[in-house]
């Protein structure tokens, strides 16, 4: 084993932990994403089981009648522009770090194939 393909060896062992660090940063920002997801996927069902509330009803609901039905539809809209934002922010974080995870797959990748060429 010569010392230059030692060097690539052990570069190319730092370039796996940086890699691998990358892509648990990464798995971190998609295991965030679940929250709002969640939350939208909640408000679309609290909505289709409101609206089938009122098909069911005979005419006469109450909360339609008092004007609730109104202001929790106008809480829903706030709830389901809050998630989306949320989850916009988290995208954003998601592919500036997939950035950064390309680039240390680049510097492993690139450090394997000197090592195979050396060797």
């Amino acid at each position: 084993m010569t010392k230059r393909f030692a060097q690539l060896k052990r570069l190319q062992e730092v370039a796996e932990l940086a890699l691998n660090s990358e892509l648990a940063k990464l798995a971190d920002i998609k295991r965030e994403e679940e929250g709002p997801r969640a939350r939208l996927r909640q408000i679309e069902e609290a909505r289709a089981e409101r609206a089938a509330a009122l098909s069911a009803a005979d005419g006469f609901d109450m909360a339609s009648l008092m004007g609730v039905d109104r202001a929790w539809d106008k809480w829903a809209d706030q709830e389901k522009r809050q998630a989306l934002r949320d989850l916009a922010r988290v995208a954003e974080r998601r592919e500036a770090q997939l950035e950064l995870t390309r680039k240390a797959f680049g510097k492993k990748d690139a450090l394997s194939r000197l090592a195979e060429r050396d060797h």
